[in-house]
């Protein structure tokens, strides 16, 4: 049975390490422009970190995210919306309502609900997410002053 185990994490850690490549690859793909290339390698990582880690896994979160903003880059507002939320919604439960990666969650979603024309919404969630960053980073961090813009 011992050697099962090992067999098995090791299966896991190589199969873990390949949804690692295919984020690593929808990143590039992202950033070099190509969102629509972006949209597979992520979905492809998503469904093993959900294989693995489970769907309320911050690392599926994460992916959620980049594949929210391949979407936004596209133009497909409310899909991304929809994943903003749903990353919003592990976050929350994985890390508590205080942690820095839940603000961003909260950016996101007020970036593309100002750009679906949801501006009071947008601004509540900016709010929400400064408010958030000041107490856990300080006024003058990066993150803080980003989101206040």
């Amino acid at each position: 049975q011992a050697y099962m185990f090992s067999t098995r994490q090791a299966a896991e850690a190589a199969l873990q390490a390949v949804g690692d490549n295919l984020h690593l690859l929808g990143w590039e793909r992202r950033n070099s422009g190509q969102p629509q290339l972006a949209l597979p390698l992520y979905a492809a990582a998503l469904a093993i970190y959900e294989a693995i880690l489970g769907p309320s896994h911050p690392q599926a979160a994460s992916t959620i995210v980049n594949l929210g903003n391949a979407l936004f880059d596209l133009g497909r507002h409310a899909e991304a919306a929809e994943l903003y939320r749903r990353s919003l919604a592990i976050d929350e439960e994985a890390l508590g309502d205080d942690h820095p990666d839940v603000a961003m969650d909260l950016s996101n979603l007020g970036i593309v609900y100002r750009n679906m024309g949801h501006t009071p919404q947008a601004i509540a969630l900016f709010q929400r997410a400064h408010d958030l960053l000041e107490r856990a980073l300080g006024a003058d961090h990066t993150s803080t002053l980003t989101v206040a813009r």
